[in-house]
């Protein structure tokens, strides 16, 4: 029971703070409404089970301590997200009805695949797990405990972002987001770049 609570508090700090995941969210409710964001968390769900399966068999920590391939992870991770940021700011293009995105415009596949992407890239994300893995959870820990935790800590992220999905799009924020929508957008991508660059340095806080 303490492995858990003390899991699950470090994990609602994390997942709160803001970061690449934050910011990604905030991006797609502001450019393409709702049903892209949630489809977005859903992938950043997925991204912790991948890290959870990193952390489960060791490859996470050897990864860690093989310099080559987590800086290949950091400068991959860093040009992803300011590739992101870089549409926002020079995008010329209106903001989409809110929740009314086809298939056509924006593809759920490829939504959830831009959440995947920039959970599973961020080496920080490597680093939280191996803490948590590594510190918290000790080698008696039943398997099984630490599936659920891997679980627990996926559907938790998955909630958080799909309820700030929910918000950042509600009728209130509609008129604020279509006000302001060119600067939102610019300032997401801003955000965006300068979470990229953090990364990049290696002066980034353990942020999901």
């Amino acid at each position: 029971m303490v492995e858990f609570i003390t899991v699950a508090v470090m994990h609602i700090f994390a997942v709160v703070s803001p970061g690449p995941d934050f910011a990604l969210i905030t991006r797609q409710c502001f450019r393409y409404g709702r049903i892209v964001a949630l489809w977005s968390s859903l992938g950043i769900a997925m991204g912790i089970v991948f890290h959870v399966f990193l952390s489960l068999t060791g490859l996470s920590l050897l990864i860690q301590h093989q310099p080559l391939i987590f800086n290949v992870i950091k400068i991959l991770g860093s040009i992803y997200i300011a590739f992101l940021g870089l549409v926002s700011i020079l995008s010329t293009s209106r903001l989409r009805e809110l929740g009314e995105d086809s298939p056509q415009e924006v593809k759920k596949l490829k939504s959830f695949a831009t959440g995947l992407m920039t959970n599973t890239l961020n080496p920080k994300a490597f680093i939280f797990f191996i803490t948590v893995f590594s510190l918290v959870i000790s080698e008696n820990t039943p398997i099984m405990f630490k599936i659920f935790m891997g679980a627990y800590m996926s559907i938790a992220t998955f909630v958080w972002f799909s309820f700030l999905s929910v918000m950042l799009t509600n009728h209130r924020a509609n008129g604020i987001v279509y006000k302001y929508f060119p600067w939102l957008e610019k300032i997401t991508g801003f955000l965006l770049i300068f979470i990229s660059l953090r990364i990049l340095f290696g002066e980034l806080e353990v942020f999901y």
